[in-house]
């Protein structure tokens, strides 16, 4: 570690341990405001998907809602401060507090019982390990619990409960299977036909072909992200000719230094269109086996990522061609596409995603008890 790295992280773990605490103490009032409500993320500059379908419950009611959406990836470390001290200002006081994946703010104090903390959490199902299990998420030297304080933490079937309550450090009975609100949204057909017209409109040579996208994960750190494959998904493309249309979409990491998507459509919008997805060790799989359709699993690194990051499950059950050799793709892509089962992958998702049924966000509503 260089010491520009270390000072910089002694100061931020300063300010997290010490100065925001006394911010939150300051800042209680008496009374919680019952209807003060907080949308927080620090890795987007706008509402984020895994949040949408919440934050439009709330558009029509009589909730106080405060937006808080930074991606401190790209903000200079004053920024930073001035966005988590607001941020604490009002969690002294708010009703309720949602998040959709690490914010550290939230875990940097004692909070008041009062207020509710729910974790939306980005990702579905079992896959790659996280958080404390494993060694590549959590610094040494960060002390405490990044995942402090959730009053409720969701998740996409019963199986996960267990996985979560460790990764996170849970209590008992805080993670539960309310289903992923963003889910809700593969239920809809309405949302599911304005992403195809949005589709097509922006890539209507696409009308009539077979759309595949590629979406793999980062390998690496998030400030040093890379991607594998790039050359044989070309090679592939080139291979599947005419009658397919491949697009790539890759993960924010790596979208942010390298422009390497092919695609301005957030994949979130693309699944419901594309006919199959290539991916790796995203969960972008458990969004997609909602939808019932086929996939291939490119991980030329396959050995590797098992030995170092490690997975919950084998990918070999996952109801999908896996590939470790960038030269079979277009073969890979040809077996799915003519053999595809889909009563598998109705039992894939119910045994991970089973409480996905599009009312997710109701249920997670009833659950802290918003009135709305």
């Amino acid at each position: 570690m260089n010491i520009k790295f270390f000072v910089r992280q002694l100061i931020k773990m300063t300010v997290q341990s010490v100065v925001l605490p006394v911010v939150y103490n300051v800042s209680k009032k008496k009374n919680i405001d019952e209807k003060l409500v907080i949308f927080a993320d620090a890795h987007h500059t706008q509402v984020p998907y895994s949040m949408s379908c919440m934050r439009q419950a709330f558009e029509d009611s009589d909730y106080k809602v405060v937006d808080m959406y930074n991606n401190y990836q790209t903000e200079s470390y004053v920024s930073v401060v001035k966005s988590f001290m607001r941020f604490m200002k009002l969690y002294a006081n708010a009703k309720y507090v949602f998040i959709c994946d690490n914010f550290l703010p939230v875990s940097s104090c004692n909070k008041r019982k009062e207020t509710t903390v729910v974790q939306l959490w980005h990702a579905g199902g079992l896959l790659k390990k996280y958080a404390y299990d494993t060694l590549d998420d959590i610094p040494k030297y960060y002390k405490g619990n990044v995942y402090k304080n959730y009053t409720l933490t969701v998740c996409s079937a019963p199986i996960c409960i267990p996985v979560y309550e460790r990764a996170m450090k849970q209590e008992r009975g805080t993670v539960k299977a309310t289903g992923l609100s963003r889910s809700d949204l593969y239920f809809d057909e309405n949302y599911i036909e304005s992403c195809k017209e949005e589709f097509y409109k922006e890539y209507p040579e696409a009308k009539g072909k077979k759309v595949l996208l590629w979406a793999p994960t980062f390998r690496g750190k998030a400030l040093e992200p890379y991607v594998l494959g790039i050359e044989d998904v070309d090679k592939m493309k080139e291979q599947l000719g005419e009658e397919w249309y491949v697009i790539s979409k890759m993960h924010p990491h790596v979208e942010d230094k390298q422009k390497k998507s092919s695609c301005v459509i957030p994949t979130e919008r693309l699944l419901p269109v594309v006919d199959m997805l290539m991916a790796d060790y995203s969960s972008v799989i458990f969004d997609y086996v909602l939808l019932h359709k086929p996939m291939v699993l490119f991980v030329p690194d396959y050995d590797e990522y098992i030995q170092t990051r490690g997975l919950y499950i084998d990918l070999k059950d996952i109801p999908a061609t896996l590939v470790t050799e960038g030269h079979k793709l277009q073969e890979a892509v040809l077996e799915e596409c003519n053999n595809f089962d889909i009563d598998k992958v109705r039992e894939f998702s119910n045994v991970y995603m089973g409480a996905c049924d599009g009312n997710a966000t109701r249920r997670i509503l009833d659950e802290i008890g918003a009135e709305i």
